[in-house]
């Protein structure tokens, strides 16, 4: 339908290009601007009317891609201001603010870290606090290189040799049975 206006809307307007159109009477010509006015207007409000169609679908679609998407709930709100960019934010959070990227990094990072810290072994893991068996375990578990002969469990006010062996691992004790410092080689 617009294509066969545009198409009528040309054709008169070369009209008013031919030779002939000189040699018309003035009812003619009033009757060919009429009629070209007449299609002119008809045409602009079919190119509005689909105009504001389009425009129409564009916001919809505009709005679904910058629906918010659900954070994690452990994160807290994500940032207040943000830069006005636009860039691809990282796992399945689609596009955002650079400002929202880095926030998101960071919360990841978090997470990941937390994750491998519940899995953290000795000699990162703090025995202080459990019993001396029980810092034993973990001691063991934590290096498959230590002999459990050369994990021992002295009190915190025992005297010990000050020799430094890379194989032996003191665990000391407080007088309630609970490590009271952090083992370490030697």
């Amino acid at each position: 339908e617009v294509s066969m206006l545009l198409i009528v809307t040309g054709l008169i307007s070369l009209m008013h290009e031919i030779v002939w159109y000189r040699t018309m009477t003035t009812t003619s010509r009033v009757l060919v601007h009429f009629f070209s006015l007449l299609l002119l207007i008809l045409l602009t409000a079919t190119v509005l009317a689909s105009g504001f169609t389009v425009t129409a679908e564009t916001e919809i679609d505009t709005k679904a891609e910058t629906m918010p998407p659900s954070f994690p709930p452990h994160w807290g709100s994500p940032p207040a201001a943000q830069t006005r960019d636009l860039v691809q934010l990282p796992g399945e959070y689609g596009r955002g603010s650079g400002t929202l990227r880095h926030w998101i990094l960071e919360k990841m990072a978090e997470d990941d870290a937390k994750a491998a810290g519940a899995a953290t072994k000795w000699p990162d893991q703090d025995l202080v606090g459990l019993t001396g068996d029980e810092a034993m375990a973990a001691v063991l578990a934590g290096d498959s290189n230590l002999l459990a002969q050369n994990v021992q469990i002295v009190p915190h006010d025992a005297m010990v040799t000050m020799d430094f062996r890379e194989d032996r691992v003191r665990i000391f004790v407080g007088d309630d049975g609970k490590v009271a410092r952090q083992p370490k080689h030697g």
